[in-house]
């Protein structure tokens, strides 16, 4: 009866716009193949699939494109290992076309990778790149002109241990982004024991089966050296086997938070006290678990204020059978209104992972791009051939008054595959939101949004000359209803599972055409006003170049 729900719900509706993405990689040159290293033997490691990453390394205006790669699980000592790739942006003339420049670049990034992290730790001006990895993860020094260096072994972020996401955020103020990377399972190919369903048919073990591992949280002392501060800060704990983390300031505190969201147990949220210290308030605040109090298997997570305010709200993809949940900031507390907002029926009949809430039709709020994959066989797809069995359709739901609608979503949603990562961006820079896709022993797609237009605002937010993460933008928009609100963008790469975004902000404006104004708290607590800023254009918002805010706003 779920599927049936779910399936009904996907039955083409009615709008002003209908949304539109079509999948233009290949064409594009994004040629990439995602490999799992599967040998028959139903390794949980084979499944979790990797992530993406959209950011313009070389400070052209133009989004690049890394992507993770997987590999052989057995045998790497010897194996010719791939490689992630890295596709620079070289559109011309309106045609939108990638290079791969991966080994003139200096990216060598041969572990079996899972996920990536973006962020200007040397505050010079330019993204650097975190690669978390099953094993040794690896940090990646942009050096400008298109180039990158390893600098794992002095940067004091290699790690062991199974890492999948992972988030850069200044936790102390000290103006450098420190690290906090969530681990996954103790998992390993010589100790494992196949597990069985209930049919007696071998499957792949679930999280349950295995120990979780513990996170870690690293602090930058500059100079693109870490140091591990996670006992310290009280986070190493085994609490949960991570799948996605975000970082945000949750409370309202002016610190930087971490909500965690984990596979098979109750999610984490902690608290920045300060002097680097932390403590999990996930149960008081009403995220651990769902309004069921079941703590459900957790992966990828997005995080806005969808309801406009002020303060941020949640979504987090879970398995088949279990509802996406959505929930929503009350001012200090979150209420589950996954239910009555309609995305809880929609998602039974997938497994999803990862999320983006862009406004995909520019018509002023925000809808859902959900990847889907399954990660238990599915008997008629393994009975026709199929390889992987483990392929879902992808979710698209707009937002339409307090309820969130599955469309169909154009070409690109037609494609069956098992999606795992979602990078979120605009890749043609036309002013709408496009998407990386990664699919698990599949191709990578590049979901071009092709909706039809309407105005939008662009910014891009720097300081020394590169983007500044945390960064917090307002604006102020006139209702129908006659109220006036003040719409609220972070400035953020992580979310969605294993995967690094667009770090600029984008407002869908509607049918307005009027110049714009807005406010910026920039991380330090510097507070400025920018404007008039004309529409369907992008701005750079320079740091100290704005007016500063008094209190007669």
């Amino acid at each position: 009866m779920r599927a049936f729900v779910a399936a009904v719900l996907l039955l083409p509706i009615m709008c002003s716009s209908e949304p539109r993405f079509v999948d233009v990689a290949e064409a594009s040159g994004v040629d990439f193949v995602h490999q799992s290293g599967r040998q028959g033997m139903l390794w949980t490691l084979e499944i979790t699939g990797a992530g993406a990453g959209v950011f313009d390394f070389d400070g052209d205006g133009r989004l690049d494109v890394w992507l993770v790669q997987g590999g052989p699980i057995e045998g790497r000592e010897t194996a010719r290992l791939p490689s992630d790739q890295l596709f620079r942006n070289v559109t011309k003339d309106g045609v939108l076309r990638f290079e791969n420049i991966t080994y003139r670049s200096g990216v060598q990034a041969t572990g079996y990778g899972m996920g990536i992290a973006t962020g200007d730790i040397d505050n010079d001006g330019d993204l650097d790149v975190f690669v978390a990895n099953y094993g040794e993860n690896q940090l990646f020094e942009n050096t400008g002109g298109g180039a990158f260096r390893d600098i794992t072994a002095a940067s004091g972020l290699s790690g062991a241990d199974w890492s999948i996401s992972a988030t850069f955020a200044d936790v102390d103020g000290d103006g450098l982004l420190d690290l906090y990377v969530g681990n996954y399972l103790e998992f390993s190919t010589a100790l494992y024991e196949p597990c069985r369903r209930w049919s007696t048919r071998l499957s792949y073990c679930a999280p349950g089966n295995f120990k979780p591992a513990g996170d870690r949280l690293y602090r930058n002392l500059g100079n693109s050296r870490f140091e591990d501060i996670t006992a310290v800060a009280g986070v190493g704990d085994p609490l949960g086997p991570a799948m996605g983390v975000v970082a945000e300031d949750l409370n309202g505190d002016g610190r930087m938070d971490f909500y965690v969201a984990n596979d098979g147990a109750e999610n984490l949220l902690w608290i920045n006290q300060g002097n680097l210290r932390f403590t999990n308030e996930a149960l008081i605040a009403g995220i651990a678990v769902n309004a069921d109090g079941i703590a459900e298997a957790s992966m990828g997570i997005a995080i806005a204020d969808y309801d406009d305010d002020g303060d941020p709200d949640l979504f987090v993809t879970h398995d088949i059978k279990e509802s996406n949940t959505l929930y929503a900031n009350q001012g200090g507390w979150f209420e589950d209104v996954s239910a009555r907002s309609g995305v809880a029926a929609a998602s039974l009949a997938f497994s999803a992972f990862g999320v983006g809430w862009p406004d995909v039709d520019n018509d002023g709020d925000l809808d859902l791009f959900i990847v889907n994959g399954a990660v238990s066989v599915i008997d008629v797809q393994a009975q026709a051939g199929v390889i992987p069995p483990l392929r879902q359709r992808n979710l698209l739901m707009l937002r339409q008054g307090q309820q969130y609608v599955p469309v169909p979503g154009g070409p690109a949603f037609d494609l069956i595959e098992t999606g795992r990562g979602a990078a979120m961006g605009d890749i043609d820079n036309d002013g709408d939101m496009d998407a990386v896709v990664t699919n698990n022993d599949g191709p990578a797609r590049l979901y071009l949004n092709e909706t039809p237009s309407r105005h939008w605002l662009g910014l891009e937010l720097h300081r020394s000359g590169g983007p500044v993460t945390g960064a917090l933008v307002r604006r102020s928009e006139s209702r129908d209803d006659a109220r006036n609100v003040w719409q609220v963008r972070r400035v953020r790469t992580d979310g969605s599972y294993a995967s690094a975004s667009d770090p600029r902000v984008l407002f869908g404006l509607g049918e307005t055409v009027s110049s714009q104004v807005v406010e910026v708290s920039w991380p330090d607590g510097r507070q400025e006003r920018y404007g008039p800023l004309q529409v369907d254009q992008y701005h750079r918002l320079t740091y100290g170049a704005g007016r500063p805010i008094t209190d007669d706003r």
